[in-house]
């Protein structure tokens, strides 16, 4: 019995470990956004990595999502549409380019995407042509800008998806209530 609460207990450790990860090289099925969100009034936000990277969920539903529709750090320099500016990998992300044995694993949004007023490295900043200053990425952001865009395109192209996909201004959907 002992033993057996040693090894569960050290599973536990590791599994803390696990989340903690910074890249991966595992593509995980479901993620959890805003798990520590300084919101009063939304909580987390469940997000399916498996649908959005295997089903149909480009804007005009005609195609699968890239790997770099997200993760735009992993393309090359010369593939990077503006605003973009970073780029850490030579070829462009796919399953079969992650699945190589030398390839380096896929970075966490929260990598370089910080939590606002986490100091410990340089925040991203990009400067929008209808912004008079710069627009700090900080994750809320960068999470906000990827998802609302996306979606907003896609009931922009196929409007039978209103009210069935939430939009920029439709929090509840994704947003669980706050603790």
């Amino acid at each position: 019995m002992k033993i057996l609460l040693i090894l569960l207990l050290s599973l536990g450790f590791v599994g803390v470990v696990v989340v903690q990860e910074k890249e991966s090289k595992t593509q995980p099925k479901e993620v959890v956004l805003g798990k520590d969100s300084q919101s009063d009034k939304y909580g987390e936000v469940a997000f399916n990595h498996e649908n959005h990277s295997i089903k149909k969920y480009s804007p005009d539903g005609q195609s699968v999502l890239t790997c770099v529709e997200c993760h735009h750090t992993d393309q090359p320099a010369a593939s990077l549409k503006p605003p973009l500016k970073t780029s850490e990998r030579a070829v462009v992300l796919t399953t079969e380019a992650l699945a190589a044995a030398d390839a380096k694993g896929v970075k966490k949004c929260r990598a370089c995407h910080l939590q606002a007023g986490d100091d410990s490295a340089p925040m991203p900043a990009v400067q929008y042509p209808d912004k008079p200053a710069p627009t700090k990425l900080n994750n809320e952001v960068a999470y906000h800008l990827n998802c609302n865009v996306c979606h907003d395109k896609a009931i922009a192209a196929r409007p039978a998806l209103k009210g069935k996909l939430p939009g920029s201004n439709d929090c509840v959907p994704c947003h669980k209530p706050a603790n």
